[in-house]
């Protein structure tokens, strides 16, 4: 199944603004990480760190066998979890 998940954090409590969370994000990302969990990240796109004036967001299109899998490979970091499908799909039932 195909899903987005949303993660939102305070631009002040950025990852990318210290060496830990750089290496966080390194291992989360890490190919061997993704394969264990079970998902696949088809797009990612992050407003950080060039949005210093709000909070920062990240958007990860995934597939995975549910949302808990999503869930469960972001860890204690807090993501919004929705199913999707591609725009194509939903025009063909117009």
């Amino acid at each position: 199944m195909l899903f987005e998940a949303t993660h939102t954090h305070p631009a002040a409590m950025c990852p990318l603004l210290k060496a830990e969370g750089k290496e966080m994000l390194k291992k989360l990302f890490s190919a061997e990480n993704i394969k264990k969990a079970g998902v696949e990240i088809k797009a990612a796109y992050l407003s950080c760190p060039k949005d210093s004036a709000a909070d920062h967001k990240g958007f990860f299109t995934m597939e995975a066998d549910n949302a808990t899998a999503i869930k469960d490979y972001f860890g204690a970091m807090s993501v919004e979890v929705r199913p999707v499908q591609p725009l194509s799909e939903i025009a063909k039932m117009l």
